[in-house]
């Protein structure tokens, strides 16, 4: 098995090799390289995607992304930790090729040794786990919610509608208004603190600049682990010809205090959220200290666009903490964080530093799902 860069002459391998794992019942396929959804390598763009498949002959039988990027780790930027993403096996629909996996694993480990891997569906399912027994170390992403339209939410939340005894309850919920009230009356509850953040101006803004830097200087020492959040790094993870990122500047009395990148998303027929208008707060950074006022800022703008729900995924303890206050509810998440030996070391100690790492559903593959 021979693993080497992918490349255009790839494609029709590729393309071969995701109609077996189609017809092998596999939801996953690797991406012509025309669909990678980073930037490929340029001159002077830190920040791009890698592809890696493995070969067979002239045969695709699995391959790998890596996701290059500038990090901050202990307030040093460094360029030597990157991002593993979708590495894929035909030993996944045939076990006839169940070595392929650890190969590609093993490849990507020996061509970069701090390496981390986010999403997965959790860190229960088969990759993780694989991961795993490779020594790496996991951690879920807290997730919360907040409820604005009580009415859609209990309609169409089917983590809750799993009986019929359950889907007619809630409707009736819904349809009379009750349970609306209580759950309205449980986020006020939460988010005593909020009028505190009444006179908090926030502005919808087409790209990231020099105000953008200045948030980025001042939070640096703030985390363990984050990836680059200056505007040139923005502006790449989120360029203007993506309509879909509604980008949040936040600042009080004329002080730039921090952003946020939000999606007002209209799902359909979603595997957790069903037809719900989906809130995401996916990104944000703020001066230290001010996170709170940035969540409280984005929460009332997506209010204001009238969506349903309002979801975020966030590790860094001041991140959790602005969600609480802000009215926020915990819930399952579904979202790990995963680090290979080498990194899970330069994070040492790995318990301890985990609340000063940040990562959201703007890191890794992004926020392709919501």
């Amino acid at each position: 098995m021979a693993i080497e860069s992918y490349g255009e002459h790839h494609e029709a391998a590729v393309a071969c090799f995701n109609q077996r794992m189609r017809a092998g019942g596999s939801a996953f396929k690797f991406p012509a390289s025309c669909d990678i959804p980073w930037p490929p390598k340029s001159p002077g763009r830190p920040t791009y995607m890698e592809g890696f498949v493995a070969l067979d002959g002239d045969v695709v039988r699995g391959g790998y992304l890596i996701k290059h990027q500038p990090f901050a780790l202990n307030g040093t930027v460094v360029e030597d930790l990157k991002n593993l993403q979708l590495p894929l096996s035909e030993g996944s629909i045939d076990t006839a090729f169940s070595g392929v996996s650890i190969e590609i694993l093993t490849n990507a480990m020996r061509r970069h040794r701090k390496l981390y891997a986010l999403g997965m569906g959790g860190i229960h399912t088969p990759l993780p786990t694989v991961l795993a027994s490779m020594g790496w170390s996991a951690e879920l992403v807290p997730f919360f919610f907040r409820v604005v339209r009580p009415p859609a939410f209990l309609r169409n939340i089917r983590t809750l509608r799993v009986t019929n005894a359950r889907r007619k309850a809630l409707d009736v919920a819904a349809a009379t208004g009750v349970a609306g009230i209580g759950i309205k009356l449980l986020h006020s509850a939460l988010a005593r603190s909020a009028w505190r953040f009444r006179a908090v101006k926030v502005d919808v803004v087409e790209r990231f600049d020099d105000w953008a830097d200045a948030i980025w200087r001042s939070a640096l020492d703030s985390y363990a682990l984050i990836a680059l959040r200056d505007a040139d790094g923005l502006n790449t993870l989120y360029p203007t010809t993506n309509p879909k990122p509604i980008r949040l500047r936040v600042s009080r009395a004329g002080r730039d205090l921090g952003w946020a990148v939000v999606f007002d998303t209209r799902l359909v027929n979603h595997k957790q959220f069903d037809n719900m208008r989906l809130g995401t707060i996916v990104d944000c950074l703020a001066l230290p200290g001010e996170e709170a006022a940035v969540v409280c800022a984005a929460t009332r703008h997506l209010r204001a666009r009238g969506v349903d729900l309002i979801v975020s995924n966030q590790s860094h303890a001041a991140w959790c903490k602005a969600l609480r206050g802000s009215g926020f509810l915990p819930g399952p998440s579904n979202y790990g964080f995963m680090a290979s030996k080498a990194l899970a070391s330069a994070l040492s100690p790995w318990k301890e530093n985990l609340s000063r790492v940040h990562m959201t559903r703007g890191d890794g593959d992004g926020p392709i799902h919501i």
